[in-house]
């Protein structure tokens, strides 16, 4: 089967979804099959076709790239809820290149592969990281609190995320490609029963399956590793989003100073105060964040928003590691509470602080966790996740072969 991958981010871009395609493709690559990849230029890559992994990557630059001030950040140019011509053209020509079985997106970069996919008869898979299908702002969040669901709101909402002149045509433009991307989509993958939910992919008829991010088969350690002295550990975009604020509250609760480190993307408008004990580190490359979850002796993901499907949490699982999460979105896919981890209300610092003071003072109970999560994670592992994506490829192709 050939199938052609589109990201809008891809390594050496640092992300989990960029890290969950690339092992997607090296996993299908294993498994037999011939995979493409098409993905947005970034600072630091060149446009033009590069053999990775063995597998052929695209890198193309969109129109609105050329657009001064399109992005507050120009090293990430996400696309955008509308096709991008560039994007689409580039998308048409490497499907013209070769019979190409499944065309397989990533969330917003599906809208310029909608009518290519059409015209080429080629059967459109997507797959939902985010809550970017129903939501301008990915995040299904107003005001701080957890969205009811899109409507009239989501104007304000955008206007308030993105700013007065692009809110508001993002909402309405997102709202628009929803209806094409249920008419053009063959089948849609949701990271998480959260994400399949809250997308409305249950009322709606759609085809679809729940199927999670996962980890390398590799990297899964054949047994936790007692580490009472390291340090809790916190990887992701340091964001109120993703809970760091709460975090850094709680940890100001904690009896002992345990040393915390934040790993992660610097995001405006987010306060950490500097603490004794915590130490705040740029993001890293991937191999070196493993390194430090295997340092750590409790992982934290404490995550505000319904947090799709957080691949620290399998990575933390697969190095061992006790894990202490917020119950939101796909997190309660992956820890089970009191077995492998800890889950705790999200935003409540107090109730943070009271788990991790409990854990940290319960070595053998950290022990324990982090041997079950370790048997647990084997069902995240890309050997077993990938041969579900392989069968739905194969549910969506066999039409087109008859």
């Amino acid at each position: 089967m050939r199938i052609l991958m589109l990201s809008q981010f891809y390594p050496p871009t640092l992300g989990g979804e960029e890290q969950h395609v690339r092992g997607l493709a090296i996993e299908m690559t294993r498994r037999g099959h011939v995979v493409e990849v098409l993905t947005i230029a970034t600072p630091g890559t060149e446009v033009g076709a590069e053999m990775e992994d063995g597998i052929w990557v695209h890198r193309v630059k969109t129109s609105a790239q050329r657009i001064p001030g399109a992005y507050s950040d120009a090293g990430r140019p996400h696309a955008l809820p509308l096709p991008d011509p560039e994007t689409a053209r580039a998308i048409g020509r490497v499907l013209d290149s070769g019979r190409f079985d499944v065309l397989h997106a990533h969330n917003w970069i599906a809208n310029s592969a909608l009518a290519v996919a059409h015209r080429s008869h080629c059967p459109l898979v997507l797959t939902l990281h985010d809550y970017s299908h129903v939501c301008a702002t990915k995040r299904f969040m107003r005001r701080e609190r957890v969205c009811s669901g899109p409507g009239l709101r989501c104007l304000p909402c955008a206007t308030n995320h993105y700013g007065p002149l692009i809110g508001a045509p993002t909402a309405v433009a997102n709202a628009v490609a929803a209806v094409r991307r249920r008419s053009g989509v063959a089948a849609f993958i949701a990271v998480s029963r959260s994400v399949a939910d809250r997308s409305a992919l249950f009322r709606e008829g759609i085809p679809f399956d729940v199927i999670p991010n996962f980890v390398p088969d590799e990297i899964v350690e054949s047994r936790s590793s007692d580490n009472h002295d390291g340090p809790l550990l916190y990887v992701g975009d340091l964001s109120r989003d993703k809970g760091v604020e709460v975090l850094a509250g709680a940890y100001r609760r904690l009896r002992d100073a345990t040393p915390l480190v934040l790993v992660g993307r610097r995001v405006p408008g987010t306060r950490i105060d500097a603490a004794a004990g915590v130490a705040v580190l740029d993001p890293v490359p991937h191999n070196e964040v493993l390194t430090l979850i295997r340092s750590a002796r409790i992982v934290v993901v404490p995550s505000v928003w319904p947090d799709p499907c957080p691949t620290v949490v399998l990575e933390a699982m697969a190095m061992g590691r006790a894990v202490v999460a917020a119950a939101s979105g796909g997190i309660v896919d992956l820890v089970e509470d009191g077995v492998t981890g800890r889950l705790v209300e999200p935003g409540d610092q107090a109730a943070l602080a009271r788990v991790l003071d409990e854990v940290l003072h319960a070595p053998d109970v950290v022990t324990r966790m982090g041997d079950a999560a370790l048997r647990s994670v084997r069902r995240f592992t890309a050997s077993v996740v990938a041969e579900r994506i392989e069968a739905m490829y194969e549910r969506v192709a066999i039409p087109r072969a008859g």
